[in-house]
């Protein structure tokens, strides 16, 4: 199918006729039909007449009432796939045209939304799942968050036909909310600065074809002001990004088109602007004292603390993530974590940005009664399975600019005994070059595309190597190799961290310190004639790009 005109769609204000899809089918859609779908959060698959529906979960976090009603619509008309996704959000898969608007329906009944959770909008607002209860967050700024998913739910119609490209903001104040920071759009990260809470706003971080890292907007940023400083981010962007050139279109390609401190100055005018609008109060927060870690770690769970298992600030709680295979599961599956939250927890569901669940105020003596229920399911809590945390999109399969089936190759990475003994290794795996897994920043990533090994071209991936984003690094590739040979390029990679790594040094960061070349050699060598060293040549600027330094 040809690709779709995005500027004339936006002109042409994005109008869908959802009662005549379903009507009629999904036969007569142009590509521009097609493209204005995405603003509902309706995105076509590779197969006729099926679509893929996205739910926006702002802040990540569900109360079990939803969870349930959704679970419900997956089961009756997605194939009972739930899949959620690195951004917090949750789709479904295999709907059909004609079911698209009950799907709507059934799921507007229960509170949820799909408006602008695809296409370039702003899409789901992301939150740190341990704000309020994790050690490292200063303070519980989902509020925060949820203001600025209003917000921008209630302009969509409005922005979504002015906005260059989508634009992905996340709030949090942990190490990797930080890390996080440096790759997304627009980034609140939560500081107490003289006893008042608030924000260092970041914009303009993105990941896909060619990374570049964020730059710092202001080191404080009163949290009363978040929306209107989101707002202002919006604004700046629409004025500054490139509408007519969707490939040049994310605000990253606007920073570096006028440069940092230009950028900065144009928000700092539209942010004193934003501050004159009314708005409604914000909520107060409160300031979460220095935890207690000698109290807190006076009392132990049952098979102690972990990953999967964490203290939080009140002593005798425990957040629990459950590790959930590539982000897939069912109704019944979903179900059972519902029983489990209403039951142990405090009946929500934090979907996370690995692709988990977590359960939120658990009493310690009940993590027990959580791994026993699990494990009926053949599922475990993160940290326990003996595996490496493996993160993969849905891949070539359902999604239609898929090149690899990214969730196979991550099955074929699950029983990998080197990942098995590391299991703090984080592998990402994409089904194609835009990295809706977020390769460019796992401790080993694989972008799916078409690779040449050996003088042929074969389904593959690009592997990427060196992430540490605490030193402003994103991972670059180290050499391709045809999916079936997967997992013994990881295997080689995870061998030679272990022999060089110097104590508990990182991969990314042994990567760094040694460069690329001694691990694209130790592949080779595993390989032999299986394996390329280097990006391709027809795509070298792409696949090997950097991150841009933006100040």
């Amino acid at each position: 199918m040809a690709a779709p005109d995005i500027p004339a769609a936006k002109r042409s204000g994005l109008r869908v006729d959802l009662d005549r899809l379903v009507r009629e089918g999904d036969g007569w859609l142009t590509p521009e039909d097609r493209y204005a779908l995405k603003t509902h959060g309706i995105c076509p698959q590779r197969h006729d007449g099926r679509f893929m529906v996205r739910v926006r979960v702002p802040g990540g976090t569900v109360p079990t009432w939803q969870a349930r009603a959704l679970g419900a619509v997956a089961a009756a008309h997605g194939e009972d796939w739930i899949h959620l996704t690195t951004r917090q959000a949750i789709e479904l898969h295999w709907v059909a045209d004609r079911d698209l608007r009950e799907v709507l329906d059934r799921l507007a009944a229960a509170q949820l939304s799909t408006r602008s959770a695809c296409g370039h909008t702003l899409r789901n607002v992301m939150c740190s799942e341990d704000a309020g209860v994790g050690l490292d967050e200063p303070f519980d700024c989902f509020a925060d968050a949820s203001s600025v998913a209003a917000a921008v739910l209630a302009r969509s119609e409005e922005l979504n036909v002015r906005l260059p490209s989508r634009v992905n903001i996340a709030f949090g104040g942990s190490p990797r909310c930080r890390e996080d920071a440096l790759v997304n759009d627009a980034a609140f990260v939560s500081v107490v600065v003289d006893g008042r809470p608030g924000y260092e706003l970041y914009a303009a971080g993105s990941l896909g074809k060619s990374p570049a890292l964020a730059v710092p907007l202001t080191g404080f940023l009163p949290r009363e002001h978040a929306t209107a400083a989101a707002e202002a981010l919006v604004e700046v962007f629409i004025a500054l990004g490139d509408i007519d050139n969707p490939a040049k279109g994310r605000m990253k390609h606007a920073v570096q088109a006028v440069g940092p401190d230009a950028f900065r100055s144009a928000w700092d005018q539209a942010f004193a602007a934003a501050l004159d609008r009314p708005r409604p109060p914000v909520p107060e927060v409160e300031l979460l004292p220095d935890a207690d870690i000698a109290a807190i770690l006076a009392r132990t769970p049952p098979g102690g603390w972990s990953t999967g298992v964490r203290p939080h600030r009140t002593p005798g709680l425990a957040s629990v993530t459950i590790d959930l295979p590539h982000g897939d599961t069912n109704r019944s599956e979903l179900d059972l974590f519902c029983d489990l939250a209403d039951r142990h927890g405090d009946g929500f569901l934090v979907l996370t940005r690995d692709q988990n669940v977590t359960f939120r105020n658990v009493p310690l003596a009940e993590v027990a009664a959580i791994r026993q229920a699990l494990a009926t399911r053949g599922l475990s809590i993160v940290g326990e399975g003996g595996t490496a945390a493996l993160r993969a999109c849905v891949g070539a399969q359902v999604c239609a600019v898929g090149i690899t089936d990214a969730p196979d190759a991550a099955r074929s990475l699950a029983g990998l005994p080197a990942l098995a003994r590391n299991s703090t290794l984080r592998v990402h795996v994409s089904g194609c070059p835009n990295s809706c897994a977020q390769h460019q920043i796992g401790d080993i990533g694989l972008a799916g595309s078409k690779v040449r090994i050996g003088g042929r071209t074969v389904d593959g991936y690009q592997v990427f190597l060196g992430a540490d984003l605490d030193r402003g690094h994103v991972g670059e590739v180290v050499g391709r190799v045809a999916a079936a040979d997967v997992a013994a390029a990881v295997d080689a990679v995870v061998g030679a961290w272990e022999a060089l790594r110097h104590g508990g040094e990182p991969l990314g960061r042994c990567v760094r310190r040694l460069g690329l070349e001694p691990f694209a050699a130790q592949v080779a060598s595993a390989l032999a004639e299986r394996w390329e060293s280097g990006p391709e040549r027809a795509s070298t600027s792409e696949a090997s790009a950097v991150p841009v330094s933006l100040g």
